[in-house]
């Protein structure tokens, strides 16, 4: 075992809400999910108080002429362990570039969507080195302070709690343990591929360790970890801040008060980042906030007093009366999406949809159904608001406009309340 396991993931544990012991194990069946996989085995036969329901799932990307043989073999072992396991393959086209980018999101979707609608928590092997990685990475890019906060042990994303419990394991510790144990795993050679950023990172983090820098590793994790202390009390002064200045609309727009941002713009780079990155991340539906350049020349805009109009990251962004207003922009919108009930999705990485009549996501054509009357403060952009929230169609034909709510990022699925036939949760990640 290694040392502390246990102790850790017993902690990690206690903090879940409603004792939803109910999980999906990513496993890719390399050195790290093997690993996790043995732990968590050991964990379970000896902490039955906990009464952990853990599923195992291998996501077969077909990348590889030996991925199909792998998975098999993985769950061959998963399941001598005596956990329900589940092999997908992904189906779409493989893109010409970033093949690794695009695998990783096909992968998280997934595993997002079993979590959904088996009302679980996902646990995800990432360790101490990978946290080292993570951070360096970003801070070659000029990071935010939110992506310097680097990955966390227990987070919510998009109503899915994620427990990472091998967070604090150093990558040299995972390989004396799986040696220790006879351990089986599978090595991917894309891992040892130089096209590859995050291989590059990893190689060029060990040169520097070796020649310059021994400490680098346990370094960028500290500087992670003061950066997360730091960002909780900017969320804590920036939540009392917003709370008084902006207004979120729950079909997908908000509404800042334009003297009281134009204050903290003139004295606050780091405030502003965050405050204009998330609007944008929040109403674009985008993974990350904007490029922190392309955020400061859309700062440098509002406060020399000529703006008028700029988009950025699918968000609209327009002076008006003393506000400014941030919608979606009304492109790189996929409205077809077939709805099953009693299912949670994912549209636009904006809203979470739940509807208990099975159906299909359609684009607004009827005014009549609009989800804005003329006393909103958001009247004036009625059509920019309604064209980029989806309806639903039933199976008969009919037309029905959803329910709105909104959510914090740190909720879970669990916890929503599913009264309408046909709702959308628009995910705040402003306010958090």
């Amino acid at each position: 075992m290694i040392l502390n396991f246990e102790t850790h993931f017993t902690k990690t544990l206690k903090k879940i809400k409603n004792n939803n012991y109910k999980f999906i194990l990513g496993l890719s069946g390399g050195i790290d999910s093997m690993a996790l996989l043995h732990l968590l085995k050991n964990f379970i036969d000896t902490n039955k108080q906990f009464e952990i329901d853990l599923i195992t799932v291998i996501i077969d990307h077909g990348l590889r002429s030996v991925s199909n043989e792998e998975a098999l073999k993985v769950k061959k072992i998963s399941q001598t362990l005596g956990f329900k396991t589940q092999i997908i393959k992904i189906q779409k086209c493989k893109p010409n570039g970033n093949i690794q980018n695009w695998a990783r999101k096909q992968r998280r979707d997934i595993l997002f969507e079993m979590c959904t609608n088996l009302a679980a928590n996902l646990i995800l092997a990432h360790h101490f080195d990978d946290q080292a990685e993570t951070i360096f990475m970003r801070l070659l890019k000029d990071s935010a302070i939110d992506g310097l906060s680097g990955m966390n042990e227990i987070i919510t994303w998009n109503g899915i709690l994620i427990l990472r419990p091998l967070i604090f394991c150093k990558k040299k510790q995972i390989k004396k343990y799986v040696i220790n144990n006879e351990i089986t795993y599978f090595k991917d050679a894309s891992n040892y591929d130089l096209k590859f950023e995050r291989v590059k990172t990893r190689l060029l983090l060990k040169s520097i360790k070796k020649h310059v820098w021994p400490n680098i590793s346990c370094d960028l994790n500290y500087f992670s970890n003061l950066n997360y202390k730091l960002l909780k009390k900017i969320i804590f002064i920036f939540n009392s801040w917003g709370k008084h200045n902006i207004l979120m609309n729950k079909g997908g727009a908000v509404r800042i008060k334009y003297e009281s941002l134009k204050k903290i713009l003139n004295n606050s780079q780091l405030f502003s980042i965050r405050i204009i990155g998330k609007i944008i991340q929040t109403i674009g539906g985008n993974e990350y906030p904007p490029k922190r350049k392309k955020t400061l020349n859309l700062i440098s805009s509002l406060i020399n007093g000529k703006f008028q109009k700029q988009c950025l990251g699918n968000v609209c962004i327009i002076l008006s009366r003393g506000y400014l207003y941030f919608f979606r922009e009304n492109r790189n919108l996929n409205f077809d999406i077939n709805i099953k009930e009693n299912r949670f999705y994912i549209f636009d990485g904006r809203f979470l949809v739940f509807s208990s009549i099975p159906g299909k996501l359609i684009k607004n054509e009827n005014p009549n159904l609009s989800t804005i009357d003329n006393k909103n403060p958001f009247y004036e952009y009625i059509i920019q608001i309604n064209n980029t929230i989806p309806y639903l169609k039933t199976l008969e034909g009919k037309t029905i406009k959803p329910h709105l709510n909104i959510i914090n990022q740190n909720s879970i699925i669990n916890d929503y309340q599913k009264n309408d036939s046909f709702s959308l949760y628009l995910i705040d990640r402003i306010l958090v």
